[in-house]
C-alpha cells in the first residue's frame, strides 16, 4: 500500500469512528412566550408576583461543548403588575425609572452544566443604568424548533 493511500484510508477510518460534533445552535427569545417575573412582598399580607410582557434576544447553546451564553433586553414599560395605576407608579422615578432608563439587559459570563443540561447562568444585570453580577437558576431547560413553525 502507498503512502498516500495509507493516509487516504487513516482519514477515512478516522471520519467514520469520530464523533459527529454538533455546531452551537442559536435561539431566538420568542417574546409571546417569555415573561421576566419578579415578586415582592404587599406590606406582608400577600407576595405580589408581576412580570415584564416585552423581552428580546438570543440564546446560543452548544450542547457538545457545555456552553453557551445568554443576552437578553426587556422592555421595562412593559411591566405588568394587573394593575394600571401600580404599573405607572413603578415606571416612575422612584422604582424602574423607565423615561430615563427604558430597557434593563442580561448577559451571561459562563453558563454552568449539570450532565448535557445547563444548571445556572452566571451574568451581569443591568437595571437603571446600575449593573451587579447575579447568578440565575435553570429549573427547567428544553431546547428544540418549533413544532408549527420549523
Amino acid at each position: 500500500m502507498t503512502n498516500l493511500s495509507k493516509l487516504a484510508t487513516a482519514l477515512i477510518l478516522a471520519a467514520s469512528i469520530a464523533p459527529a460534533m454538533a455546531a452551537p445552535e442559536t435561539f431566538v427569545v420568542e417574546g409571546t412566550h417569555t415573561f421576566p417575573r419578579f415578586s415582592y412582598s404587599h406590606f406582608g399580607y400577600s407576595t405580589q408576583l408581576s412580570r415584564f410582557n416585552k423581552t428580546s434576544g438570543k440564546v446560543i447553546y452548544d450542547k457538545a461543548a457545555k456552553t453557551g451564553s445568554v443576552d437578553i433586553v426587556i422592555d421595562t414599560k412593559s411591566v405588568d403588575t394587573g394593575y394600571a395605576t401600580f404599573d405607572e407608579h413603578i415606571q416612575g422615578e422612584d422604582f424602574l425609572d423607565t423615561a430615563k432608563y427604558p430597557t434593563a439587559t442580561f448577559k451571561s459570563t459562563k453558563v454552568n452544566f449539570d450532565g448535557d443540561k445547563p444548571a445556572s447562568i452566571e451574568g451581569q444585570l443591568t437595571l437603571k443604568g446600575v449593573t451587579k453580577p447575579v447568578m440565575l437558576t435553570v429549573s427547567s431547560f428544553h431546547a428544540m424548533p418549533h413544532p408549527m413553525l420549523k
